[in-house]
């Protein structure tokens, strides 16, 4: 099992870079970081089976991203709660998840 500890910004970074170059970083309103991927579907229910394919490999890793549906567009973030940050399980399961993208 993966170490649950946050990534400092340099090692997020080397581990984006690495493993999941088309993800971004950032953080929300608490300023806990996260990373994000976003996928422009050619149709809602293009987005919804793209997003039903994101969760069943979530559930299978049982690592959860926060997924936000807008029509066609999908935003699929990751960040681990309990470490309060990115760590290395949540840059595997981008790496992992975007062959779906």
């Amino acid at each position: 099992m993966v170490e649950k500890k946050s990534l400092t910004s340099e090692e997020l970074q080397q581990k984006i870079n690495e493993l999941a170059p088309e993800w971004k970083t950032g953080e929300n309103e608490h300023g806990v970081p996260f990373i994000e991927r976003v996928k422009h579907a050619s149709s809602y229910m293009e987005g919804i089976n793209f997003v039903n394919k994101v969760a069943e490999a979530a559930e299978a890793n049982n690592h959860h991203p926060d997924i936000h549906i807008n029509y066609k567009r999908i935003s699929v973030k990751y960040w681990t709660h309990s470490s309060g940050g990115v760590t290395l399980a949540d840059v595997q399961m981008a790496q992992k998840i975007d062959p779906l993208f």
